[in-house]
This record gives C-alpha cells, structure tokens and sequence, in this order.
C-alpha cells in the first residue's frame, strides 16, 4: 500500500507519515526544499518536490497512491480543489485534517458556557466560512466515487513523531511566559479550549481509516482547560511560581501575533468547546486526559528552549 502526504515537514502529517510507515504503508511526502528532502528521507519518507499549487505534481502523485492524506493548510482550497477533482471515481481514501476552530468565539479571553457537536456547530464567523466551506466541499465528493474522511482536532499537544515536535498554542504561550518573567493569557483567562495529544489524534485517524464510511467527520477531543489554567502550569513549569499576568489581545496581535493573527484570536481568545463522544461511541479510546500533567512532566524542546 501507497501513501502520499501533504504538511509531512508538519506536526500532524508527520506524525501520521511515521504511523502509516509502521503500518506497512509506501509513503511518499510533499516537500519544497533540498534539505526537507534529505531530512524526511532519513525517516523512511519518500520525497516528492512541489508546493500546493504544482497542480500537475500532485495530480500525477495522488493517481499513483492508495490513500491521501492532506495535513498541509486547513485553508488551502487550492489543493482540495485539485486533490477533488484528481480523484473523483478512483474510489481511493482521502482524510484532510480541518481544526475546531470553526466554532471559535472571538472572545478575548471571556468564558463561554456554550459547547458543540459535530451535529450543532453554530454558524462560522466570517473569516472561517471558507475552512467549513472546504470541510462540507470533501464531505460532498465521498458521494462521488471516491472515500473521504475530515478529522477536526482541538488544541493538540504532545510530542510530533518526525520533523516538527511541537504544536502551536503551548509554545507560543511558552514564549511569551519567557518574555514576561510570568504565565500569559489574554483578558480574564476564562476562555476554555479543549484538547487532544497528538498520539490520540493520530489513533482516531487510523480508526477513521479502518472502519469509517465515506464523509465521515469527527472532532478529537478528551478534555479541556482553561488558558488561565495553561498559563499558571507554564509559569510553575518555568520557575516563575505560578504567577500570571493578563494581557490584551491587541498586545497579542501587535507583538507576537502580527503574521497570523488567527493564532492569537482563535488561538488564544477563543473558547474552543467541543465533545468527542462520537468519535468514543465510533470506538476511539483517547489515551491522554491531562494536558496539565502532560506539561508539568513535559521534557520536550518547548520547554528546554
């Protein structure tokens, strides 16, 4: 069996390369540079050069796998686009990693009571019409003639398993604990998200993969935590005793966030509340519950930087 991924130099397709890998899997990956190559090739990975937009490398790629996974850019209509119309009537698989924050509040921090479902997601804010659009255009195309699977992680943590070992939001709020001499969350704190490791992502995937019919769609979820709770761990983790400071999310935005301000209103801001129970009632059995834990015992470069 063939494989081709797309984000492979990235933290969640990389990780699912190493885990087709273990499975038997030929897997080729998506990479831009001489020295990517060299680097996922140390891993088993087999190089393929091209970006998202080399729509005749891709097409020629997909057509000679059996599954595809796309982990590259949640946003990238791009590439669905070309990966849609590539495989329409192979009957072959396709899982595309989406993200939770199709329900993101925008909240600067303020709590929420309010927590979804794959079956009542509220009506996206503006700026992520075009990720859910994207997310219901693959549901779609698993009625034409080809298998398709949306796997929608919440804040992921964890060690990735090949290039990219970390995450966004831990990290980030890592740095900027280091910057402040304290533990960082924006306004009151009160904003929760929920939360997945990254080896559970990784199983519910594979699960996907065995036993899930076309156009199937799950979050991955197993538990959550507020960013005043991150903030405090990450400050006890440092040695600055557990204090923490609030800042404004125009600080955010300003200072740490200016390239992607997603990462500092959905990232940060934002309650991000959703349930996992269809994927445990689909037979997904979570391993990691405690990202607080997780970071108190944590060894990881994150926190050795």
């Amino acid at each position: 069996m063939k494989a081709f991924v797309t984000g492979v130099t990235g933290y969640i397709g990389g990780s699912m390369a190493m885990a087709l890998i273990d499975r038997g899997y030929e897997v080729y990956g998506l990479v831009r540079s001489a020295h990517q190559a060299y680097e996922v090739g140390k891993l088993g990975i087999i190089p393929v050069f091209g970006t998202l937009y080399d729509t005749e490398t891709i097409k020629k790629q997909v057509l000679a796998v059996d599954l595809i996974v796309n982990a590259a850019n949640s946003d990238n209509a791009y590439v669905v686009s070309t990966l849609l119309q590539s495989l329409r009537g192979s009957g072959k698989t396709l899982i595309h990693y989406s993200g939770t924050s199709v329900i993101g509040d925008r909240a600067e921090g303020a709590g929420s009571d309010q927590q979804w479902t794959e079956h009542t997601q509220p009506r996206p804010r503006l700026e992520k019409v075009g990720r859910v659009a994207i997310d219901n255009a693959i549901r779609m195309a698993g009625q034409q003639g080809l298998r398709t699977l949306v796997v929608c992680p919440t804040m992921v943590f964890g060690e990735g398993r090949a290039l990219h070992k970390d995450s966004i939001q831990i990290p980030l709020l890592t740095r900027l604990a280091r910057e402040h001499g304290v533990g960082v969350y924006v306004g009151s704190g009160e904003n929760r998200t929920a939360f997945v490791h990254i080896d559970d992502l990784v199983s519910l995937s594979l699960l996907m993969l065995d036993k899930a019919e076309s156009g199937a769609y799950l979050f991955a979820e197993n538990g959550e935590v507020s960013m005043k709770e991150l903030a405090q761990v990450i400050s006890e983790k440092l040695g600055f005793g557990g204090r923490t400071q609030s800042v404004p999310m125009e600080y955010i935005l300003r200072e740490c966030c200016a390239h992607d301000p997603e990462e500092a209103e959905y990232g940060l801001g934002s309650n991000i509340r959703v349930s996992g129970q269809k994927a445990r009632d689909f037979g997904w059995e979570p391993q990691y519950s405690d990202v607080i834990s997780w970071i108190r015992d944590s060894q990881s470069q994150g926190f050795s930087k």
